[in-house]
């Protein structure tokens, strides 16, 4: 089976989108990462990071399952990123209860930061792929892979994105999600991370 294409990139630049950004938004991330190569080919995939966008005073964040999750400023995360980025927005209009949906899953989000990177999880979840058998579950998070995170976070907050379980849940099922949509992919120069104290990106 054919991994799935990408949206045709409509290339813009982090400042003219900056104002557009709502929380909850969510980005999805290509890598040019050996690791992350590998990962979309197993899972026969385009992306291979997913993170929720949420605001934190004057300055948009990322909450994601890297290292550990974590929140780091968006747009360095962008600056710094060695691939691709899109921005998908939330279908408001099909989410009738968005804004509580929202605030209880930025809730969790915050709830779950510190915890362990999930690779457990994700080999799991890989495994669970291969062999077509259904992961439930966890009743407590103790660890979470990037997806997984989002997936829970959604779920919590009242928005099953997928209908799977969130162990389940890799990046490209979120892209295919029906309650969001692409909207842009976002130009940087990986080489140069610029200044983290500033909300921009670099280009080329």
């Amino acid at each position: 089976m054919a991994a799935p294409q990408a949206p045709a990139p409509n290339l813009v630049r982090y400042l003219d989108i900056r104002d557009r950004i709502q929380d909850g938004d969510l980005f999805l991330w290509r890598g040019q990462y050996k690791s992350s190569e590998i990962f979309e080919d197993l899972t026969r995939a385009f992306y291979s990071h997913a993170a929720i966008a949420a605001r934190w005073h004057d300055r948009w964040m990322v909450l994601q399952a890297e290292a550990h999750v974590e929140t780091v400023p968006l747009s360095y995360a962008i600056a710094t990123y060695p691939g691709r980025v899109d921005w998908y927005r939330l279908k408001r209009e099909v989410i009738p209860n968005h804004q509580e949906v929202v605030g209880g899953t930025l809730a969790e989000a915050k709830a779950d930061l510190g915890l362990p990177f999930g690779a457990v999880d994700l080999l799991k979840s890989l495994w669970a792929r291969f062999t077509r058998k259904f992961l439930p579950n966890a009743r407590v998070a103790k660890a979470l892979f990037c997806s997984e995170y989002v997936h829970r976070c959604f779920r919590t907050g009242g928005l099953d994105l997928t209908g799977k379980s969130d162990i389940d849940t890799m990046p490209q099922d979120i892209a295919n999600c029906r309650y969001i949509e692409y909207v842009a992919t976002v130009e940087h120069n990986p080489t140069d991370p610029g200044d983290r104290t500033r909300d921009e990106v670099p280009t080329e």
